[in-house]
């Protein structure tokens, strides 16, 4: 080795260590499969759209009270709220828990489903990149509303003590009749004329619109869950057509078969 004075020394190599950096850092947990949380009688979020994602999920199911129907103290460990469903997610050493199912389809689409099951901002068109969003965000907006109340009414009577059941009836009837059932039928008039022609809500495929909307329809629709304010099935073809589909596709029996279920009848018991 030459210095600046022009005087050569020779190195013994061996004598040389490079440092290098050590990364102190704890090991990044793997990717896990989408944990599902939800409460018992819900197929969350019909769960067969996250098996045309190719997705492999866990379902971890809470029981309710079998009075409230509340779920139990447990579920608020997983969400401040207690609410269900919540998705929890790990990827690239980073654990998400999100709930509302409609952030949890929009999110888990985007992130592992390409252009599957979606009509990405990119789209050549604009009015199915406008419909996909506003059907997504529809299902727990202005369809789900009138299923909900119409659900609470109808239990309303068999939750009171006997001696003012009769009193709490005439009320839950005029709220059905009067109000929530002409609603009801407005919105899934609305629906059925979208769906004429069509075998899916947005783009002729199958997206997260689709299996938004399935929910509400279960609840309220061909089912007949709502025993107190029944919906006419013959009325609405295109939902009945449509809803049959929804229920005849393999990821759904898939789902069906992984675990979970959709039984809302006990939702409005008389």
């Amino acid at each position: 080795m030459q210095l600046d004075s022009g005087q050569t020394h020779t190195v013994n190599l061996k004598q040389i260590h490079v440092a290098h950096p050590v990364d102190a850092s704890p090991p990044r947990p793997s990717r896990r499969p989408p944990r599902l949380i939800a409460l018992d009688g819900f197929l969350p979020l019909s769960c067969g759209w996250k098996i045309r994602l190719g997705l492999n999920y866990e379902v971890k199911h809470y029981k309710r009270d079998p009075k409230t129907l509340l779920g139990p103290k447990e579920l608020y460990d997983v969400h401040p709220l207690g609410k269900s469903p919540v998705a929890v997610v790990t990827d690239n050493g980073e654990t998400i828990t999100l709930a509302e199912s409609g952030a949890i389809v929009e999110f888990l689409i985007e992130r592992y489903g390409g252009d599957k099951l979606a009509i990405p901002p990119t789209s050549s068109s604009m009015q199915d990149r406008a419909d996909y969003l506003y059907w997504l965000h529809y299902a727990e907006g202005s369809a789900m509303l009138p299923s909900m109340l119409a659900m609470v009414f109808g239990r309303l009577p068999a939750q009171a003590p006997w001696f003012i059941r009769p009193i709490l009836q005439g009320v839950s009837t005029g709220a059905l009749d009067k109000m929530i059932i002409p609603r009801l039928k407005a919105q899934y008039g609305w629906i059925d004329k979208n769906l004429e022609g069509k075998d899916f809500f947005v783009g002729g495929k199958l997206t997260g619109a689709d299996e938004q909307l399935f929910h509400p329809v279960m609840m309220s629709f061909v089912a007949e869950i709502l025993d107190t304010a029944p919906i006419d099935s013959a009325s609405y073809p295109n939902i009945t057509r449509w809803h049959a589909a929804m229920l005849d596709r393999p990821a759904y029996k898939a789902a069906l078969e992984k675990g979970g279920e959709n039984n809302m009848r006990r939702f409005v018991q008389k």
